[in-house]
């Protein structure tokens, strides 16, 4: 496939970019600044104003599938602003149908149960609201889109993937505790904070689940995505 990378020399950029080239996909690179990507034969590194939304619309197309991994949530209106032309480039260049993965975050996911979105629960930083609006800017267009919902983001031990991971469609990918079905919000609220290290996967654990899942209307599907370690297994950040 020929796969467009936005933030392609961020961390989880990096990770897709390199997992996609060994998979044998053509990879065009766009970024802000030459970031020292390692050349390949498959490789086109392409700088590109982020802020020009004619620009970006123009280097996405002609591409198979456009992988958003540029923003920081905690950017906050900058990256609504950013994500939303990335949205609209990508809507404009692929056109109705076109294959678009980007990031979210876990408490974008509905809780089980009709708990509502984890996004709304207390204690919940408000910051996180940005992804709501990016999730309302995706799925007002007509591309095939995927939203990758992780916890907590960290470097993978030797650089691997874990095997077995639980992945879910719109809801928690770990059970909600029967307690909370009978207990205010707040107690829904730290049962999602205590499930925050098996939704702490690794950059290599999102590259390899987004590049599983690149064929159009797959089982992802205009979904929100969430991700969990296996039961009793949990990721640590490396010092």
């Amino acid at each position: 496939m020929r796969l467009c990378v936005l933030g392609a020399t961020g961390r989880s950029g990096r990770r897709i970019v390199s997992g996609a080239l060994e998979r044998g996909h053509a990879v065009t690179a766009l970024v802000r600044r030459d970031g020292g990507l390692v050349p390949h034969p498959r490789l086109v590194v392409r700088q590109v104003a982020f802020s020009e939304l004619d620009a970006l619309a123009d280097a996405v197309r002609a591409h198979d599938a456009v992988i958003n991994a540029a923003g920081y949530v905690a950017d906050g209106p900058h990256f609504t602003a950013l994500v939303g032309r990335v949205i609209a480039a990508t809507a404009q260049g692929l056109g109705p149908g076109g294959r678009f993965w980007c990031f979210g975050g876990a408490a974008l996911l509905d809780v089980p149960d009709g708990g509502g979105m984890g996004i709304d629960l207390p204690g919940v930083p408000r910051i996180y609201q940005a992804h709501r609006t990016n999730y309302d800017a995706v799925r007002a267009t007509a591309l095939d889109w995927s939203i990758l919902c992780p916890g907590p983001m960290v470097a993978a031990p030797a650089a691997a993937a874990l095997p077995g991971l639980v992945m879910s469609e719109d809801i928690w990918p770990v059970p909600r505790p029967a307690f909370t079905r009978f207990l205010p919000r707040l107690a829904t609220s730290l049962a999602f904070k205590q499930a925050m290290p098996r939704l702490a996967i690794s950059y290599e654990d999102a590259a390899r689940v987004i590049l599983d899942h690149l064929e159009p209307k797959g089982r992802f599907f205009c979904k929100r995505v969430g991700v969990a370690l296996p039961a009793a297994r949990e990721r640590k950040a490396s010092p």
